[in-house]
């Protein structure tokens, strides 16, 4: 992932994005994809070959083992019209919840009645509500779509492999208006208000990440954040306060930390972890799409095996 060439690859179908979920799979539920959206509106054309099952309503044609991707703001359209059909049709469906805009899924009745169905072989999803198991497994929210075209200019014209002379970096993060009085950009203006330069540009923030070993990237709107992959593109390692669920995305390739380690790290440019280049391959489609694979293979597997 060292080059990429942008004449011969769309990094958007290359690179994970919060749009990702629409190019693996085979039908989709999205409103945000149309520019009818208003301001949840994705803002770019997609070509996609998956199925819309809201313009199309066959939802008859859907088959065993088919990837659904469901739009947060959807979900309750897909459990209250889809799921009967897939249960009248005793299929086994994977599905992948996903949204570039606010909000993230959040936990409810619904969501623990879906991952519990028979009729349900894998969810996958976005900003993770429930702990990976092998029904569950998260997904990487990834890079801004709006920005990857810039993302990728940038590594194409800088060496990526350079000799980093900034331990920690706390760069500026934005608080927005809408986050909770108890979240960390909110509570400690070291992260928020106080976190670094403001308005800086993209090339200058990419830049600012490159030289870093380290980078502070704490929760934003969601957990799950664009700073993450921006930084791990980068050779550089976040540090964050996102909880262990997140670990079967980042794994090793993020420090998990809280307030006070991090306020410790920015005040005395100490880290007490032992820096190496991260895994960069994360951020590919193709990573992903070999785990999804390989964990939808090993379901099928078993289940033929329990049908013998």
């Amino acid at each position: 992932m060292d080059t990429i060439d942008l004449k011969n690859i769309n990094p958007v179908e290359y690179l994970i994005t919060p749009l990702t979920p629409y190019f693996i799979c085979n039908h989709f539920i999205s409103s945000e994809i149309h520019n009818t959206a208003g301001y949840k509106y994705i803002g770019m054309n997609l070509e996609l070959k998956a199925n819309d099952l809201i313009k199309n309503k066959n939802y008859n044609d859907i088959k065993d083992f088919e990837i659904i991707q469901v739009q947060v703001d959807l979900f309750d359209y897909f459990y209250d019209e889809i799921l009967p059909i897939i249960i009248k049709n005793h299929l086994k469906v994977v599905i992948i919840t996903s949204q570039w805009h606010l909000p993230q899924i959040q936990r409810n009745n619904k969501t623990d009645d879906l991952l519990h169905k028979s009729n349900i072989l894998l969810w996958i999803s976005q900003n993770p509500i429930y702990t990976n198991n092998e029904k569950y497994m998260s997904f990487p929210y990834g890079i801004c779509h709006n920005n990857i075209n810039a993302y990728v200019n940038f590594i194409n014209s800088n060496n990526i492999n350079i000799d980093k002379n900034i331990k920690i970096l706390n760069q500026y993060a934005s608080v927005h208006y809408h986050l909770p009085n108890n979240h960390i950009r909110k509570m400690f203006d070291i992260f928020g208000k106080n976190s670094g330069k403001g308005n800086v540009n993209y090339t200058e923030f990419l830049t600012n990440i490159l030289n870093s070993e380290f980078v502070i990237s704490t929760s934003g709107d969601r957990d799950d954040t664009y700073r993450h992959y921006e930084c791990i593109g980068l050779n550089a390692i976040p540090v964050s306060n996102i909880n262990y669920d997140y670990k079967d995305i980042f794994g090793d390739n993020m420090v998990y930390s809280n307030a006070e380690e991090m306020i410790n790290m920015i005040d005395k440019n100490i880290v007490n972890y032992n820096y190496r280049k991260p895994n960069r391959e994360i951020l590919t489609i193709s990573y992903w799409v070999c785990k999804i694979n390989e964990k939808i293979n090993l379901l099928k597997t078993r289940r033929q095996t329990i049908n013998t």
